[in-house]
């Protein structure tokens, strides 16, 4: 892997054919902190998930996977699409002013357009992504609270290590985690009944 064009999108991930290349898990830091939230008495564990969740876990309903992350131990599920709308709102201002800017949602994008267009560097927004504006809204109105991110992407991994997001995002999870999880706790999110997204957009 060439390190100077890595942009941690995890691509590599899923095509390398003998399985040789893995992206740091989260899933034993989240056990961890689930259990010492004391069942959210000592503090709140949020789990903040991508819409794409939807179309993910194809063999059960959606209100059954939030369900299931209630009952992995989280104290609530809050879709980051609201944070793609608190986004929204800064960005079109951004836009307004600027007059051309490029998306800042995308970590892997940024960071691709930081190394490979460079001169295009004073374009991208200064917005958070969704994921980190949601998670520094959770923190800021819950200040006893952790926040896991929960999505397809492996970038987000890399965000989340990011100086300016760290503070906010405590873990993130792929989706392939999350089913780790249930099924490490024999959990058939098809026996369960639905639940629903908090703040959904």
């Amino acid at each position: 892997i060439s390190e100077e064009k890595c942009i941690s999108c995890g691509a590599c991930v899923y095509q390398c054919p003998f399985g040789a290349i893995t992206d740091k898990s989260y899933i034993l830091d989240t056990i961890e902190m689930i259990k010492n939230s004391e069942n959210n008495k000592k503090f709140k564990v949020y789990a903040v998930v991508a819409p794409s969740i939807s179309s993910q876990f194809t063999y059960a309903k959606l209100g059954q996977v939030i369900k299931g992350l209630k009952e992995l131990g989280f104290y609530t599920v809050i879709e980051a699409a609201l944070g793609a709308d608190m986004v929204a709102q800064t960005e079109s201002q951004e836009l307004v002013e600027k007059g051309f800017i490029t998306s800042s949602c995308c970590p892997a994008f940024v960071h691709y357009v930081k190394t490979a267009f460079p001169k295009l560097v004073e374009n991208i927004s200064h917005n958070y992504s969704p994921m980190a504006a949601l998670a520094k809204y959770i923190k800021e109105k819950d200040e006893n609270s952790k926040v896991v991110f929960i999505g397809p992407c492996t970038a987000k991994k890399a965000e989340a290590q990011l100086g300016d997001v760290k503070p906010f995002v405590d873990c993130v999870l792929t989706y392939e985690e999350l089913q780790a999880l249930f099924d490490s706790k024999d959990l058939d999110i098809t026996t369960l009944g639905e639940d629903y997204l908090d703040n959904a957009s």
